[in-house]
């Protein structure tokens, strides 16, 4: 996963002819968060606005997704880094920049951006990309810029009416079908785009995942065991996510030895990842939780074959800060 960090931020926003304010219509959610209506790089990407934030920063699963599709290219990512959180804490990870972002009626170049992994939401903005043009205020449902410099601002120009393109119709429906969690719906989209045979390796994972949350296993792994065959290696990331549905896939039709070795293969590359093994996680030395619900699910396979092997990988889970683990070894008395 990437996490990315901005060490000076210096939004440009095109230039030529306002003066006074620049007005932002925001989106009140109901949650009491605010979203706005942007695109980064021509894509419509959800985007919330967070004035307490002093950066841009993006899912890992929309900016995969981006990159994937050409719509970041690699010159446009500046390489590793650190940035401190809000709550204090720090994470590494790549820096890129948004070559155009429309908000609105505004145009954003340059925009310095990171992404973070336990991010939920496409894209937050904050006050980075206005505030050093001028004064930025909200007031309800609108974004005010008092500009500063008023002949360095200027309205984006109206759309050109173009031709429909088919295929980034169909794209722009999936993704609202994502964001909307609308999952039968963008499992069609993939499967018409899977047809059309425009699907990348990272749009086949999305689709596998999508398949894997309806349990429609047969069709799971049908996907995800060519995809393996060709890709494996080119994304540890990718490869850990795919192992572990598999081994979802074969859990739920009740094959346990395919569900074990694909579990199997999951923490092993998971463990290869982050440059670690089984030995130092039982020596405390490492943690995490992603891995812990998959050490957990192997725990369970093996609870019919083999004692021994559930509580190893049980404590394992327990010690990976699973919950479920843990008062599974506490109530069997299975020290972690």
């Amino acid at each position: 996963m990437r996490r990315f960090f901005i060490a000076a931020l210096t939004a440009l926003l095109s230039a030529a002819g306002i003066s006074g304010q620049t007005v932002i219509r925001l989106n009140e959610e109901s949650d009491g968060r605010y979203t706005m209506n942007a695109t980064v790089n021509g894509v419509g990407v959800r985007t919330y606005y967070a004035p307490e934030s002093w950066y841009a920063s993006m899912s890992t699963t929309t900016y995969l997704f981006l990159y994937e599709n050409g719509y970041i290219a690699d010159a446009d990512v500046n390489g590793v880094t650190t940035v401190k959180m809000p709550n204090g804490s720090t994470d590494k990870g790549a820096s890129f920049v948004i070559r155009n972002l429309r908000i609105g009626n505004v145009i954003v170049k340059d925009l310095p951006a990171f992404v973070v992994t336990k991010q939920t939401v496409p894209l937050v903005v904050g006050n980075s990309a206005f505030d050093c043009f001028g004064t930025v205020t909200q007031e309800g449902d609108r974004l005010i810029i008092d500009d500063r410099f008023p002949e360095d601002f200027q309205k984006a120009a109206p759309p050109v009416e173009e031709t429909v393109d088919p295929l980034q119709s169909l794209v722009s429906r999936l993704n609202g079908h994502l964001d909307a969690e609308e999952y039968s719906e963008a499992a069609d989209c993939f499967a018409t785009l899977k047809d059309m045979g425009v699907l990348t390796m990272y749009s086949e994972y999305q689709y596998a995942m999508v398949l894997n949350i309806l349990h429609r296993g047969d069709e799971c792994i049908a996907l995800i065991l060519p995809w393996i065959e060709e890709n494996r290696g080119k994304s540890l990331t990718l490869d850990y996510w795919m192992y572990d549905a598999l081994g979802d896939c074969y859990a739920n039709k009740g094959d346990k030895i395919r569900a074990i070795h694909y579990y199997e293969e999951a923490v092993s590359t998971y463990c290869r990842m982050f440059n670690t093994t089984e030995k130092e996680i039982r020596k405390n030395k490492f943690q995490d939780e992603t891995l812990g619900y998959t050490l957990y699910d192997l725990a369970l396979q093996y609870a019919s074959i083999s004692i021994r092997k559930t509580y190893y990988y049980a404590s394992l889970a327990a010690k990976s800060g699973n919950a479920a683990a843990i008062d599974y070894c506490k109530k069997a008395h299975i020290r972690f």
